[in-house]
C-alpha cells in the first residue's frame, strides 16, 4: 500500500506545476470591447448627442453604446474590419479600424471622431 501512495503523492504534487507551465494561456472571462470611440467637435469639446453605429466586415449595421458622455463602445469580442459612422444633426463622419484578436480576446482599439 505504501509503495502505491508515494508515486500517487508525487504525481499530485507535480500536477499543479505542470498546469502552470509558461506555454499555457490563462484567459479571463471578462468580455473586451472591440472599439472605444470618443466624439468631439472641431474645438475638441465633447459631443454627447451623436448617434454611432458600426459594421464589421460588411455586416448589417449595429448601434454603438454610449457609455460615458462622449464615449461609445462599438462591439464586444468582435474582430474584423470596422466601419464606424457618427451622425449629429446633418453631419456624418466615418472612421475605419481593424480589430484583431489573440487566443483569448479581441485587441481593443480606440479612436476619436471629430464631428461638427
Amino acid at each position: 500500500m505504501r509503495s502505491f501512495l508515494m508515486p500517487l503523492l508525487s504525481f499530485c504534487l507535480l500536477l499543479p506545476l505542470a498546469a502552470c507551465s509558461s506555454d499555457e494561456v490563462q484567459c479571463t472571462t471578462i468580455a473586451a470591447v472591440s472599439v472605444t470611440v470618443t466624439v468631439v467637435d472641431g474645438t475638441g469639446a465633447a459631443v454627447t448627442d451623436a448617434e454611432l453605429e458600426y459594421t464589421v466586415n460588411g455586416s448589417a449595421a449595429k448601434p454603438c453604446e454610449q457609455v460615458i458622455e462622449n464615449t461609445y463602445d462599438c462591439g464586444v469580442e468582435e474582430a474584423g474590419d470596422f466601419v464606424i459612422t457618427a451622425t449629429r444633426d446633418m453631419a456624418t463622419k466615418t472612421a475605419n479600424v481593424t480589430v484583431t484578436s489573440d487566443e483569448c480576446h479581441v485587441i481593443g482599439q480606440a479612436l476619436t471622431i471629430t464631428i461638427d
